[in-house]
């Protein structure tokens, strides 16, 4: 069996695809009326006032952050975490400092098993549901090792050509 290739690249727009379209409905909400008022502050007056670049400032950060809820819930389920303590987390966590704890402490991207479909972590190295082999590992110390290795990086053990499952 050969190892399931864990690393796929995830480009901004496929990160983007998974917010919520009430999640970009609800930001629009936000952001239109504050470009509107802005407007109006600025028709309304010879001068352009302090008043509309501040209040479209506040419109594109309220909807940014609006934006990056839904994304921690829709990231959060996609990673087997649990969504509504993260949600609520990045919401009443003030400063920012909820979404940094969030992309500081969130597991890899769950992949599923090759044999069976089942939604396996990306450390695992065998299925839960039917036992199929994720990974190779060392036959001496059981760590994950890479096929190209021709010794454990962790034991120092030789390797039957660069890879050995167990």
């Amino acid at each position: 069996m050969t190892p399931q290739i864990r690393s796929k690249k995830i480009s901004l727009r496929d990160e983007i695809k998974i917010i919520h379209p009430a999640g970009w409905v609800l930001s629009g909400a936000v952001l239109l009326p504050c470009l509107a008022f802005a407007i109006v502050f600025i028709l309304a007056r010879e001068s352009i006032s302090w008043a509309a670049p501040l209040l479209v400032m506040a419109g594109i950060i309220i909807s940014a952050a609006i934006l990056l809820v839904f994304y921690v819930n829709a990231d959060a389920k996609r990673r087997q975490m649990n969504r509504l303590g993260w949600t609520l987390l990045v919401i009443f966590v003030p400063n920012a400092i909820g979404f940094i704890i969030y992309f500081l402490m969130r597991k890899p991207i769950a992949s599923s098993c090759p044999k069976c479909s089942a939604t396996v972590q990306t450390d695992f190295t065998f299925c839960p549901e039917c036992g199929e082999t994720l990974a190779s590992n060392c036959p001496s110390c059981r760590r994950a090792i890479e096929g190209a290795w021709t010794a454990c990086a962790y034991c120092g053990k030789k390797l039957e050509s660069g890879r050995e499952a167990a």
